[in-house]
């Protein structure tokens, strides 16, 4: 059963409210870069009323630069637990390590279009999944029971490869992963093979991933055909349950229910 999934961020089609665009039933990313004090109340807003459509909703959240300053990290660290209270799983990326995949010498204007592309891959890679059926078949109900599961962070990873001939962990790294992406207590597996991948390479890639990812309960395995010539792999990993980037601060405080039932009543006074 496939859903249509939309990426939206605070920054852009604002010519109605957020909530308008949606259908219910649907898989949505929200994109926010955190630092900006004057934000949280609108990143609070539009996340709840996402969720009053009842979507499932994954938060895409940047940390700023810690060159940007100790107090920007400090608000941003609250406005990441805040996205995580509101937000069925949040998939997050930190500029510094983003900023390891370009040159020092790149604008900032097309730094942030690559910071931008990467966070865009990460979510469609998860889309195709849900919209590219194959003979194993993982479906939106999967990916919705999955990420319900468990309320750790999340990521999404893709790697394309013709051959094995290093370990695995470093074909699967990349700059902007979480540092324990291995470590995660959930795990769907997702191959792609093409024409000339054999069964014997199909159980290879398999037994090194369960290695690799030891801790982790297997949730579902995947796979489907990608009709080219040659021995290529594109396998997307989803892993669940790892830990967040950051402690919670001392002094964070949850949403209050009385604003949240509030806030809900604003809502439905709009919709009549």
């Amino acid at each position: 059963m496939g859903a249509p999934v939309g990426i939206y961020q605070n920054t852009y089609d604002t010519d109605k409210p957020l909530e308008e665009k949606l259908n219910s039933d649907n898989l949505h990313f929200y994109r926010f870069i955190g630092g900006n004090a004057s934000e949280t109340e609108e990143l609070v807003t539009n996340l709840s009323n996402l969720k009053e459509k009842k979507t499932l909703l994954i938060g895409l959240f940047r940390f700023p630069f810690r060159f940007e300053g100790k107090k920007r990290y400090q608000i941003a660290t609250t406005q990441y637990f805040r996205m995580k209270e509101i937000c069925d799983a949040v998939i997050y990326f930190n500029s510094d390590r983003l900023l390891e995949t370009i040159d020092s010498r790149t604008s900032i204007k097309d730094a942030h279009q690559t910071f931008n592309a990467i966070e865009d891959y990460t979510a469609d890679s998860l889309r195709d999944i849900i919209d590219n059926t194959g003979e194993m078949n993982i479906d939106y109900r999967d990916i919705e029971t999955f990420i319900k599961r468990n309320s750790g962070s999340l990521f999404i990873h893709t790697v394309e490869v013709d051959s094995f001939d290093e370990p695995l962990k470093y074909l699967i790294s990349t700059p902007y992963l979480p540092e324990d992406f291995t470590d995660g207590k959930q795990l769907i597996i997702n191959f792609g093979y093409s024409k000339e991948v054999d069964m014997e390479s199909f159980r290879q890639m398999n037994i090194r991933l369960h290695d690799l990812f030891s801790k982790a309960d297997i949730f579902k395995i995947g796979a489907y055909y990608i009709d080219e010539p040659g021995h290529h792999f594109k396998v997307t990993l989803i892993v669940n349950g790892m830990d967040d980037p950051v402690e919670e601060p001392d002094d964070y405080k949850k949403i209050p229910k009385y604003k949240e039932l509030l806030r809900k009543w604003q809502f439905i006074t709009r919709k009549k």
